[in-house]
C-alpha cells in the first residue's frame, strides 16, 4: 500500500531544489487536467518540466500554490513548463481551490493516486525535468518557488546550455 503524507517543514531560505547524481527517465502518464482534458508527458519534450504532485487537504501544498502561480507567470513559457497533479478524488475540490486562488498553470488529475513510478515519498513533492524528459532535480515539502534561492537554482538548471 502506498502511504501519502504531508511534508510539514515550513519553507525557508535553506530548502533549495536537489539536483539528481544521474538523470533518470520520468515514468510516462496520461492524466486529464480539471477541464477534462487529456496530457501526456510526452507533450512537454522539448521544454524543461517542473512537475509537482499535491492535494488540497495538504496545508503546506496549499501554502505554496501562490508562489508556483508567481514562478509559473514569470518563467513559464516555450522553454518552461509547469505542471501540478492534485493526487486523489478530489478533483471538485481541487478545480474550487484553483478558481479561488487564480491558478493559470494546468492541474492535472491523479484519482488513481497512481505516484510509485514516480517515487513521490509525500506531499508536496516536486520534480524538474530536463527537455529530454529526464528527472534532473526534485524537491520535496513546501518551497517558496519566489524565493531568490530557490529561483536561482531553478533558473541555472533550465538555462540554455
Amino acid at each position: 500500500m502506498f502511504l501519502l503524507f504531508a511534508v510539514g517543514a515550513a519553507a525557508s531560505t535553506e530548502r533549495v531544489i536537489s539536483p539528481l547524481k544521474e538523470a533518470r527517465s520520468a515514468p510516462d502518464f496520461e492524466l486529464p487536467d480539471l477541464q477534462g482534458e487529456m496530457h501526456r508527458l510526452a507533450d512537454y519534450r522539448g521544454r524543461y518540466l517542473m512537475v509537482n504532485f499535491w492535494a488540497v487537504w495538504c496545508s503546506p501544498c496549499r501554502r505554496e500554490m501562490p508562489s508556483m502561480q508567481s514562478l509559473y507567470q514569470q518563467l513559464g513559457g516555450e522553454r518552461f513548463e509547469l505542471l501540478a497533479i492534485h493526487v486523489g478524488p478530489s478533483s471538485d475540490s481541487a478545480r474550487g481551490y484553483a478558481q479561488q486562488m487564480g491558478l493559470t498553470f494546468p492541474i492535472l488529475v491523479d484519482e488513481e493516486m497512481d505516484l510509485g513510478s514516480w517515487q513521490v515519498p509525500g506531499l508536496p513533492s516536486t520534480f524538474i525535468l530536463d527537455p529530454l524528459g529526464r528527472i534532473i532535480a526534485k524537491a520535496v515539502g513546501e518551497r517558496n518557488w519566489e524565493d531568490g534561492k530557490v529561483l536561482e537554482q531553478l533558473e541555472q538548471l533550465i538555462a540554455p546550455r
